[in-house]
């Protein structure tokens, strides 16, 4: 009996230090794996092409995760492309994969930097984001 106690504590303790580092950290950082994984999805999904004009094109929103912070991230594509829906929806799953990410993240202060979309237009058969005018 006092075998399989110690059989059993042995097993406990070797499983235990099998996890090592902090479980927060690892919820934290695979969070952030995931969404960085479901960003380049989303990313590979928003083609530039084809377009005709300026209403063919939009522009898809995802989010950068900083640590705490969550950053807006902009990206023109083709809305008339065969994998502008599924790029849609790659971006959904990222910005809710990102929000996990940040809601995990250990506290920081974040850098209040608010950036516009650009606008989409459409050159040369591609989606593109307009020139600001001078």
């Amino acid at each position: 009996m006092l075998r399989i106690k110690s059989a059993l504590l042995t097993l406990a303790l070797v499983s235990l230090a099998s996890c090592g580092g902090d479980s927060s950290n690892d919820a934290y950082e695979q969070a952030l794996d995931q969404a960085n994984t479901a960003q380049a999805q989303a990313i590979a999904l928003a083609v530039p092409s084809p377009c005709n004009a300026a209403a063919q094109c939009g522009v898809l929103t995802l989010t950068s995760v900083s640590g705490h912070c969550g950053v807006a991230d902009y990206h023109v594509y083709s809305l008339v492309s065969p994998t502008a829906d599924a790029a849609s929806a790659a971006a959904a799953n990222e910005r809710m994969l990102a929000d996990r990410a940040v809601s995990l993240a250990p506290p920081t202060s974040c850098v209040d930097a608010v950036q516009a979309p650009p606008t989409p237009a459409c050159v040369a058969n591609a989606c593109v984001a307009a020139s600001p005018a001078n």
